[in-house]
């Protein structure tokens, strides 16, 4: 096959440029992983690995790693969404990484690239190791997530092992995490802490999330941009 159309932008995340060559667009088509050259629509390279549609793409800060999602297998006993990390140079799978049901709703790599976030319909919320594949933290919650950003990474109390900032949110409430390395147990752990609301709360359905410094930004279905302090 030389030429393929078929993109359907059912899933929202399933279409991007790749970071650090611009001129490159990653996208699916079913089940297929799609690399194509904007200049020569008929220089495509398909990747394969899912069983089902592909329903969430993202792709590494440096360009080497891309992670994608599918629905929940219909070959197997329980509908396992798995997420294949790739290997951006090889064009081959690194790791399957499991845990998530149902449908892979997002991913997210932190802005170093050492870890991978990721959000399941079934309200599974997973951060993984890319160095070894490892889940390092996992959480049923009570709704799903759907704002998902990594925020700045800070340096100053522990060079060696950094503390990162990521952000989850739903319709109810946003939630500003700390991923914090624990001396006494040797690894990262999860703490939380929720952002200020009004007193009449803000019921809003988030389309994007942007944090940089101390500013996250969430857009809105309404065309609202609802500005956050990540350090108050």
């Amino acid at each position: 096959m030389e030429h393929s159309i078929g993109y359907n932008g059912r899933y929202s995340n399933t279409v991007l440029y790749h970071p650090t060559q611009p001129d490159t667009l990653i996208y699916n088509n079913g089940r297929l992983l799609v690399i194509e050259s904007l200049h020569d629509k008929h220089k495509q390279e398909f990747l394969r690995g899912h069983d089902m549609e592909i329903s969430c793409i993202t792709v590494s800060n440096n360009g080497r790693l891309m992670a994608s999602g599918q629905l929940g297998t219909q070959f197997q006993r329980t509908a396992e969404a798995p997420v294949i990390l790739w290997n951006y140079e090889t064009r081959k799978p690194i790791a399957v990484l499991k845990g998530m049901m149902e449908c892979v709703e997002q991913l997210a790599f932190s802005p170093d690239d050492r870890y991978l976030a990721g959000v399941g319909r079934n309200n599974t919320f997973v951060i993984w190791d890319t160095q070894d594949g490892t889940p390092i933290h996992t959480r049923i919650t009570e709704q799903i997530f759907t704002m998902l950003a990594w925020g700045d990474i800070l340096t100053d109390a522990n060079p060696k092992h950094p503390t990162y900032t990521l952000i989850q949110g739903n319709r109810q409430q946003i939630f500003i995490n700390k991923l914090e390395f624990d001396i006494s147990s040797m690894q990262y752990l999860l703490k939380q802490s929720t952002c200020q609301l009004p007193n009449t709360g803000l019921q809003r359905d988030y389309t994007f999330t942007r944090a940089r410094g101390d500013l996250l930004l969430a857009g809105t279905q309404s065309g609202e941009v609802c500005v956050f302090s990540i350090n108050s």
